[in-house]
């Protein structure tokens, strides 16, 4: 078992080595970081040592255990990624009380975990019922997605989530979102859209995708500081 005993500045514990966490960790291993993943079971453990990642068996529901890991010092991100909700909540509980000043992001398998796991002092979560783990995949190949999730999760750029309404006479009106080629024309990504007639509710990017557009609909796109300019101009260009 190739246990960890120090970890470098920047170094991420991976809890859980189930589909999110093999779609996680593959993403990750493609950058500069020191990745550990840990877990109870010696089956999953073995499947990724298998796969060429450093493991560490531990008992995360033992805070002796848990700070062998020196959460805060050469841990600084932990992703909890459990199948089951209690557990990623209990985790994110332990280390944030044996961390305060480290990040921390779990996935939730039910919308009322959410709520929990932030309470609990989960800087981000992911409802796995709003976008699959092949999806998560899809959207971080992509090289943009990759730099805006390195970015965003280590601070090394100022990004920005664009709020973007559709005017009245706008060229996009009666448009397929999935026409428009975020990506490729204005190098933004689309988080999804708060659609009009449905008031304040969001639809996600990949629902959103056969959505036509209405005056009044909002985009919700991320991107680099200024990489918006493009888009609002053509969103206008009926109006001026």
């Amino acid at each position: 078992m190739q246990d960890r005993a120090e970890m470098p500045a920047r170094g991420i514990a991976l809890f859980g080595y189930y589909r999110s966490a093999v779609e996680v960790a593959s993403y990750l291993r493609c950058g500069d970081y020191r990745l550990v993943i840990i877990d109870d079971d010696p089956a999953n453990l073995e499947k990724a040592r298998n796969a060429g990642y450093e493991t560490a068996e531990l008992d995360f529901r033992d805070d002796s255990e848990l700070a062998k890991l020196d959460l805060g010092e050469s841990i600084d991100t932990v992703f909890c990624l459990f199948p089951d909700d209690a557990e990623n909540v209990f985790l994110t509980l332990s280390a944030r009380s044996l961390a305060p000043d480290i990040r921390i992001y779990s996935i939730a398998h039910g919308k009322s975990a959410v709520p929990n796991l932030h309470a609990a002092g989960a800087d981000k979560v992911i409802e796995t019922e709003e976008i699959s783990g092949q999806r998560i995949w899809d959207i971080i190949a992509r090289p943009i997605v990759t730099a805006i999730l390195d970015q965003t999760l280590f601070g090394q750029a100022n990004l920005n989530v664009i709020e973007l309404k559709i005017p009245k006479r706008s060229p996009f009106i009666g448009k397929m979102i999935s026409q428009l080629e975020f990506e490729s024309r204005y190098n933004l990504i689309l988080l999804g859209i708060v659609d009009s007639d449905l008031e304040e509710h969001f639809v996600y990017g990949k629902t959103a995708l056969n959505t036509h557009l209405q005056a009044g609909d909002i985009l919700v796109v991320i991107g680099p500081r200024d990489s918006s300019t493009d888009l609002r101009q053509d969103l206008l260009a009926d109006n001026e």
